[in-house]
């Protein structure tokens, strides 16, 4: 699993990641297709948090999509910027809206257009996006209402090789 991620170049993942300056018309459905989803207990089960049943196949889901969307890019079939928007609306569709994947879809969106103008260079983009990553990882434990499924933030948690929220 890893060895695919590694396999995708940092820059083209977090580009496909998070980016919404061109409207592509991509399904999107107003429902996310698991908001009944049975909730399972995370590491922190002393806490009473339980993340939805389906959020590591959540995660799975938003890798496979990213690596697919990777091959049409790499083709030339579509650009950074196209590839991005499908992936967050594939999120959206697949897990919904929640504070936290919302915010790093902003982060995300913001670091790849300046890097795109040129502004920031990919690897500042890439401490940008890790910042606000650690940010949610020290508020997560002092957050009273924790959302089910951070399944896109886990997801970019993969990619930077980082501590998932749990």
């Amino acid at each position: 699993m890893q060895m695919m991620l590694k396999k995708l170049p940092l820059a083209l993942v977090l580009a496909m990641s998070l980016s919404a300056c061109i409207t592509v018309n991509a399904p999107v459905s107003g429902t996310p297709n698991n908001q009944n989803a049975a909730p399972i207990t995370s590491g922190n089960s002393h806490s009473g948090y339980k993340l939805a049943s389906s959020h590591w196949t959540d995660v799975a889901k938003i890798r496979q999509e990213a690596q697919r969307l990777g091959a049409e890019v790499g083709a030339n079939r579509m650009t950074k910027v196209q590839a991005a928007q499908y992936l967050n609306r594939y999120r959206l569709n697949l897990v919904g809206a929640n504070q936290i994947d919302d915010n790093m879809y902003e982060v995300y969106q913001k670091s790849a257009l300046d890097s795109q103008r040129g502004v920031i260079t990919p690897e500042q983009s890439k401490a940008y996006i890790i910042s606000a990553l650690k940010g949610w990882q020290q508020r997560w434990n002092d957050m009273s209402r924790k959302p089910t499924n951070p399944a896109f933030t886990n997801f970019l948690m993969e990619v930077m090789d980082m501590k998932p929220l749990q």
